[in-house]
């Protein structure tokens, strides 16, 4: 399977990590080497990353490619086994999207250097953004206080949203890392996995800060 892709696009480094979960080597091909008339025959709304599979089928959106990997790939569902636990996964995950990870990029997008004449950037805008992460940080602290990881005592797709979400915040220098006890141990904990190495490239090859 083929991954188009940049290297620097958190939504390409969500389903890297997620593929390494699953024991799956994407190809990649970097958009940027290909013209924008190339490109939006593969996505016509030129978004970033999009998945070919083996027979041809073009698959956009960073979740949906995740739950196509995690369908495809045997092991245990990191999407959950059971209604129950596939609603858990679903709810923690759509929260750390909205409110840690979308900030995280829209942070970077219009308040870092390196994305200026890429797009107006409007910093206040995303500044402002922060409070969804301010909201969320001490949920996932009272969570943590009972659970493992956020949905349980499994890792699951919910970890790697947060976790990237929350890490890219810090990364940036948007907040602070978070002192508290169940946070700093469920993200020493995620940050150790082997899956995560594409994040801790980015914070190397950037001069990111790490939690």
């Amino acid at each position: 399977m083929k991954l188009y892709m940049r290297p620097i696009a958190p939504n390409a480094v969500k389903v890297f990590v997620f593929a390494a979960e699953r024991g799956v080597t994407l190809d990649t091909v970097d958009v940027g080497t290909l013209s924008e008339a190339e490109y939006r025959r593969i996505n016509p709304l030129l978004q970033i990353p999009v998945l070919e599979t083996d027979d041809g089928l073009l698959i956009a959106e960073s979740l949906t490619i995740c739950r196509y990997l995690d369908e495809v790939t045997p092991g245990t569902s990191l999407f959950g086994a059971t209604p129950q636990e596939r609603a858990t996964v679903s709810m923690w995950e759509r929260r750390a999207e909205r409110m840690l990870m979308d900030p995280a990029i829209e942070y970077g997008h219009h308040c870092q250097p390196m994305f200026i004449g890429a797009l107006t950037q409007f910093p206040e805008w995303a500044r402002d953004n922060l409070r969804h992460a301010h909201k969320l940080l001490p949920v996932m602290e009272q969570q943590l206080a009972d659970n493992r990881f956020l949905a349980g005592d499994d890792f699951t797709m919910a970890d790697i949203t947060a976790f990237l979400g929350y890490a890219g915040l810090v990364a940036w220098g948007a907040i602070e890392a978070i002192a508290s006890s169940n946070l700093r141990r469920w993200s020493s904990e995620v940050s150790a996995r082997p899956s995560m190495e594409p994040f801790h490239m980015l914070q190397r090859q950037f001069g990111l800060r790490s939690l």
